[in-house]
């Protein structure tokens, strides 16, 4: 753990390697979302497989990319969050769209909103805030 008389770079490497395991399990959730969208569209039941398969890449991505590093600090991580909500609400607008009528349509709408909201909770939260480190 770090001490309040370590150097802010070390106490920043520290927390890097803290959140990769986090990161790591976003990428195989998210993975995993994305396999049941396609699952749901061979099996024919589009109406909930949509959403998730967007949600899921958009999501995995979005997590792969911050455990590689290929998104620097600044405007491409805003790029990126802005990108993710964006999916998001593809995502809530496709199963508001593909929602069957009769009874399943609300079970089908909830679960869409589920996973957007899921997906635009890790876009605003996902990343770390960065604090002003103090330094005496």
């Amino acid at each position: 753990m770090a001490e309040h008389g370590d150097p802010p770079v070390r106490r920043e490497a520290s927390r890097r390697v803290r959140d990769v395991p986090l990161r790591i399990l976003a990428v195989v959730i998210f993975g995993l979302l994305a396999w049941s969208g396609v699952v749901g569209l061979v099996q024919g039941v589009p109406a909930l497989a949509v959403p998730s398969l967007i949600v899921g890449v958009a999501g995995a991505v979005r997590a792969l990319s911050t455990v590689t590093g290929l998104l620097p600090a600044g405007a491409a991580r805003r790029v990126a969050s802005g990108a993710t909500l964006l999916a998001a609400v593809a995502a809530l607008a496709t199963g508001l769209v593909l929602a069957p009528v009769g009874t399943d349509r609300g079970f089908v709408i909830a679960v869409s909103a589920v996973l957007a909201a899921a997906l635009a909770a890790y876009a605003v939260l996902g990343e770390p805030v960065r604090r002003a480190v103090a330094t005496s």
